[in-house]
């Protein structure tokens, strides 16, 4: 049985699919007796499915692979032909990989906890069956996105991906910031998977293949062999990072990740969690591409150390608590295009395995503070370890888990990216980046957790009560996954924790920095601290970084001011050029009609002589033109 799974692990994206598919019924109001409950235990069920599904499937990869059952070890491949013609196949090409099972067992199980805490945390909203089906269908992307082997096919499932972010953050669209705020990031995402798409399109011509143990087989020979690399390909790769870089809310495309914070909470957790590392999943695909290039690499490490250190410093001055834990995903997602800028695929790998859960536990133990003090600004909150203590330490959980702090799986990570900077030709530069990065994220994190938790009540939390047990079931269960992380990665090898003595050098400046920027935010903001605010000389600069460094304002002096020129010149050539010549040439038609018609007199003998004058001038122009050549004096 468990084989029988195994071989059909590529349904898993289906049972959400259909889930998002049959929503649709609740969502128009053609099953209207019912009210819209029923949809959400009904995608609900079709998760718990898709998840069991995952799970069992993967046990028997590990069963079997244990028991030397080498055949059933092999990757379990795929294909369907979606367009054949004229020597051109599109055809998306699956593989059933470990790395994949592990990923889609993540991304259902994160999202059967997100459900259950979803229906708590929208108890009383009306929009059940646009938002669960909604997440469905972002599970069901995210799985198929996984499960593909085809670079086109993973540009095709982004901008699925782009359209559910549209639709899940305007889940309530009468407000005029939701609206805002959808638009705003679809179109921030657009922009990079329409340079993305131009990047997939010349791919294919210069490899001859689309898919990515392809791509990696053609890397691979022209290692080998020695040849230069085509024309134009690294243009080619840079356009292909762009679609990632958008996804991952990477600099300069970062600003859309924010202002979707709009969105119902549960879907944050799942948007901040796993669905913006799917373009990082599809990066890590395209590793034996970028590094041919050494130019795409230093981008790549340019790009993500800017956006690591920039995003931290913006969220330490965020009010907003959802806006500071975006900046913040932002920031980690840097390190990890450093990772791969550096060319270390496994260390990459292991930043992108660890952060899924802790980020949920985060968002989570929030959405618990958020719905019952009915504000998520931090200069109201404060006072709640008294009153909410689980979710305090729910919250502490999935800060260590981001931090570099032993024994939690992030150290191991972090560790390796430093060893990694360590082996790099800028060791002191890159491995001042991440030291500086990590103390920061820490900082960042810690701050929150001071300003909601510590210092005394305020009038939103002097009354803070508990909220259902349909969000604190799912938020305690993500607790103890987190905590049991590092034992769960050892047992499977993918991380060696040793003791303390065998750490290494680069261990002790990884735990001092997150000391230090856990330790100076802990000591401004457990119990506010005259420093927690800044001098009037530099509120300034708090000023600036609150408002993501006039990012957004710069985009509108250039960017848009640019676009919007383009658009004004293009209305005025239209009506003054284009419809000023037609308008002209058919005035100038209509004109010249209504002169003519006052020829038309009705007298035969006026058009008599009209005739014989154009007989007479037809044949004064005949005898005027020089006398054609004989035929045999013609070349």
């Amino acid at each position: 049985m468990t084989v029988a799974l195994l071989q059909t692990a590529w349904l898993v994206p289906f049972y959400p699919l259909l889930a998002a598919l049959l929503s649709l019924a609740w969502s128009p109001g053609l099953i209207s007796r019912t009210g819209p409950r029923p949809c959400g235990y009904l995608n609900l069920a079709m998760v718990a499915v898709a998840f069991s599904h995952s799970l069992l499937a993967l046990t028997a990869l590990h069963t079997n692979a244990a028991a030397g059952a080498q055949a059933l070890y092999k990757p379990v491949s795929f294909s369907w032909t979606w367009l054949e013609t004229a020597g051109l196949r599109v055809g998306f090409d699956g593989l059933v990989t470990e790395p994949v099972l592990i990923a889609m067992t993540v991304i259902t199980g994160l999202h059967l906890l997100v459900q259950i805490y979803a229906i708590g945390y929208m108890e009383m909203d009306w929009g059940w069956p646009r938002f669960f089906g909604c997440l469905s269908f972002f599970e069901a992307g995210l799985c198929g996105l996984v499960l593909t082997d085809s670079v086109f096919f993973s540009y095709v499932i982004l901008e699925l991906l782009t359209l559910g972010t549209y639709l899940i953050v305007g889940t309530w669209y009468n407000q005029p910031l939701v609206v805002k705020g959808a638009r705003d990031a679809f179109l921030t995402k657009r922009i990079g998977d329409l340079i993305l798409l131009a990047g997939v399109i010349a791919l294919l011509p210069v490899s001859g293949t689309w898919n990515f143990h392809g791509l990696q087989g053609w890397a691979a020979d022209l290692t080998n062999n020695g040849q230069p690399l085509p024309a134009g390909f690294t243009l080619i790769l840079l356009a292909l990072i762009a679609g990632p870089m958008g996804k991952c809310a990477q600099i300069p495309l970062h600003l859309w990740l924010d202002e979707a914070m709009e969105s119902p909470l549960p879907s944050t957790v799942l948007r901040n969690s796993v669905v913006v590392v799917g373009g990082a999943w599809v990066l890590l695909r395209l590793e034996p591409l970028i590094e041919l290039s050494p130019l795409v690499q230093a981008v790549l490490v340019a790009v993500g150390g800017t956006t690591a250190v920039v995003a931290s410093l913006i969220a330490l001055a965020q009010v907003d608590v959802k806006r500071a834990l975006s900046f913040l995903v932002s920031s980690w997602l840097g390190l990890l295009f450093v990772a791969v800028g550096l060319g270390g695929t496994a260390v990459a790998d292991h930043l992108l395995l660890v952060y899924p859960l802790p980020m949920a536990l985060i968002l989570m133990a929030i959405g618990t503070i958020v719905i019952s003090n009915v504000t998520q600004d931090l200069t109201q909150l404060g006072g709640l370890w008294s009153r909410r203590p689980l979710m305090g330490l729910a919250f502490l959980t999935g800060a260590a888990g981001l931090m570099g702090l032993p024994p939690f799986a992030s150290f191991a990570a972090l560790r390796e990216l430093l060893a990694l900077t360590a082996a790099s030709g800028h060791p002191w530069l890159l491995g001042g980046l991440v030291l500086l990065t990590n103390c920061l994220i820490s900082a960042g994190l810690i701050r929150v957790f001071g300003q909601i938790w510590g210092g005394r009540p305020t009038p939103f939390t002097q009354r803070s009560a508990e909220v259902l047990w349909l969000m604190v079931l799912p938020t305690t269960v993500l607790m103890g996954m987190e905590l049991h992380l590092p034992q769960l990665l050892v047992r499977n090898g993918v991380f060696s924790l040793t003791p303390l003595p065998g750490w290494g050098p680069l261990a002790w400046p990884l735990l001092v920095s997150t000391l230090v920027g856990g330790g100076f935010s802990a000591a401004f903001y457990l119990r506010p601290h005259g420093l927690a605010r800044l001098p009037q000389a530099l509120s300034g600069l708090q000023e600036w970084l609150a408002h993501d460094m006039q990012t957004e304002r710069f985009y509108h002096r250039t960017v848009v001011a640019l676009v919007l020129a383009l658009a004004r010149f293009g209305a005025w050539s239209d009506s003054r050029l284009v419809d000023g010549f037609s308008g002209g040439t058919g005035a100038a038609a209509m004109a010249g009609a209504r002169r003519l018609s006052l020829t038309t007199s009705g007298r035969s003998q006026a058009y008599a002589l009209s005739l014989v004058l154009g007989v007479l001038l037809m044949a004064a122009w005949l005898l005027a033109s020089p006398a054609p050549l004989p035929l045999s004096l013609l070349p």
